[in-house]
């Protein structure tokens, strides 16, 4: 096998693997780098098959390099800003279903598969069973709830 397939099977594999690991594009980086220099190797070793798949594969270097640069900028704008969430702090604001009416001191709410205690933010209205609750705070293993807004859909009849 020459030596300009196996460089070239490498940097293919890089770059997949770029698509399921978090290296912030150094995989894709290396990859595109390991076409190119497939390209050159390629040309260099001569023959009609040998120069067409070179310049093939320079071609596919640039392709991936220009792909590789639109699609890490827009992840990382993406991601500029944000800060890091985990366990807990990723469920405020997320939705959830009253289990039980839940009042300022006490409540259940269903939220991502399991059921927590609840108690109203100041000023919220009463949540009845079944209502549709938002997550403001989280208080220690307690959800700070206040009822989702209902939207109003017009129900007039045509005529």
């Amino acid at each position: 096998m020459d030596a300009y397939v196996i460089i070239a099977l490498v940097a293919v594999g890089l770059m997949v693997a770029e698509l399921a690991l978090p290296t912030g594009g150094i995989l894709g980086a290396i990859g595109v780098a390991g076409l190119f220099a497939a390209g050159i190797v390629a040309l260099a070793e001569g023959g009609s098959t040998a120069e067409w798949v070179g310049g093939a594969l320079i071609a596919l270097a640039v392709v991936s390099a220009i792909t590789l640069y639109f699609v890490a900028r827009k992840v990382y704008a993406s991601q500029r800003n944000r800060p890091p969430l985990a366990g807990t702090e990723e469920m405020i604001g997320s939705g959830a279903e009253a289990r039980t009416a839940v009042s300022s001191d006490s409540g259940q709410v269903f939220t991502r598969g399991t059921l927590w205690s609840a108690r109203l933010a100041d000023g919220a209205e009463p949540v009845q069973v079944g209502d549709k609750v938002v997550v403001e705070a989280i208080d220690g293993l307690t959800l700070v709830v206040r009822r989702q807004p209902q939207v109003q859909t017009s129900g007039g009849s045509a005529g």
